[in-house]
């Protein structure tokens, strides 16, 4: 197996909206200041019967024709099949606009000259891990992580706190690295209005002062995970307390082992929700003057951005007639190792019925890639939580999907 890997700068040269959360401030503002420098970082990975590319953006969402922008352009530069390319959103709400859509399809901001931009450097920054590639064999490493997160609309909800570290080595020496962990990148809070890429690029970046690379960080089904109940600030400082803490319980990983990625089978599990969302206005509307009577009282700052959030949900679903969503997973299939891509954002629980029917010693489920849906839930949460309020899923629609795709596994 021939590996390689590389970090692109995409910080934007223009102004940008920020994508994640609905304030005044947010839609009245854009702005161009980066707290630090946001990055693509590419890992390709040369088997024996195929080749690989995931390419992780520090951005909130990929939209499905935003990311197909991006396969084009990569596969008209360099000699690499559109099927064998995935993008990952590392999900920070404090990432540009021009790629990214909310949990009801609706996108931020076309922002033309900044996507371009961005498409052009992808493309020209991605040349060294076309060019040169080293021998490697893989290696796992797997963790547990505690006291940084949990599920974030009830602490006694199982969470995932799987963390996964999947390593290349040349010679035993670390050349690139992909981390896979459960938690929304979501500390700063909804009034910074500097561009960063949140918790999960933090990390990355403390990963890359221990061991000089790069990883490639991407989330796993965090749908209802976060910091919320051991948040002790939502600005810069408490970003790098909870990065810090949890990059050092990633490094207390001490065993390894060795596993077997030299061929690759990709599989794909589709699978279409379509209905007459007319026929639930009625309800929509009932939340909505529920929602701001509360947030004539409300005065938490948690809850109002809840709230708020949510006004702006059921907005949005009343202008949808229709709703027909064709969801595309891919499943990779090495001979130890199964990755898992999904278009949205998953819950906990569906993570661990994935797992415990995948045949293979080691599962990574990678959320956030090629596509964006919004949040999947289980259905004894509808009415109970914000992510039922931003989905336009069905009640009891991702069990049909989950269950039908654990029969492939």
């Amino acid at each position: 197996m021939l590996v390689s890997t590389t970090a692109i700068d995409i910080t934007p040269h223009c102004p940008v909206k920020l994508c994640g959360y609905i304030n005044d401030i947010r839609l009245a503002q854009r702005t161009q200041t980066a707290h630090a420098p946001i990055y693509a970082i590419a890992l390709r990975l040369v088997l024996e019967n195929s080749q690989l590319l995931i390419l992780t953006m520090d951005i909130l969402s990929i939209m499905k024709n935003r990311a197909e922008q991006i396969k084009d352009s990569i596969t008209q530069a360099y000699s690499i099949k559109k099927e064998e390319i995935f993008i990952h959103a590392i999900h920070t709400h404090a990432g540009p606009s021009g790629f990214s859509a909310d949990a009801m399809g609706k996108e931020y901001e076309d922002n033309v000259t900044y996507r371009e931009d961005v498409i052009s450097r992808i493309c020209t920054g991605l040349k060294p891990v076309f060019a040169k590639a080293e021998e490697a064999c893989a290696f796992m490493g797997k963790t547990e992580i505690h006291g940084f997160y949990d599920n974030r609309n009830d602490r006694n909800r199982y969470y995932d706190a799987d963390a996964y570290r999947l390593q290349f080595r040349s010679d035993d020496q670390l050349i690139a690295e992909l981390v896979n962990i459960n938690v929304h990148s979501t500390v700063l809070g909804p009034t910074n209005m500097e561009i960063s890429y949140d918790l999960i690029g933090t990390i990355r970046e403390e990963l890359h002062k221990r061991e000089n690379i790069y990883p490639l960080l991407c989330i796993g089904t965090s749908a209802d995970i976060s910091n919320r109940h051991y948040r002790e600030g939502d600005d810069f400082k408490e970003l790098d307390r909870t990065a810090k803490g949890i990059t050092n319980q990633l490094l207390e990983i001490q065993n390894f082992t060795e596993i077997d990625m030299h061929t690759l089978k990709l599989d794909t599990f589709s699978y279409t929700v379509s209905y007459d969302n007319t026929l639930l206005f009625s309800g929509y509307q009932k939340e909505l003057e529920e929602i701001q009577k509360n947030l004539e009282a409300e005065t938490d700052k948690t809850k109002r951005k809840l709230l708020l959030s949510s006004k702006d949900k059921f907005e949005s679903k009343l202008l949808i007639h229709k709703v027909h969503k064709e969801l595309k997973l891919s499943l990779l299939r090495f001979p130890e190792l199964l990755l898992v891509t999904f278009p949205g954002e998953l819950t906990s629980v569906f993570g661990k019925y994935i797992k415990e029917q995948a045949k293979t010693p080691f599962t990574c489920i990678m959320t956030c890639t090629n596509d964006h849906h919004g949040y999947f839930i289980e259905q004894d949460q509808y009415g109970r939580c914000y992510e039922a309020t931003a989905t336009l899923i069905p009640k009891g629609e991702t069990e049909k999907m989950i269950k039908k795709l654990g029969e492939l596994l």
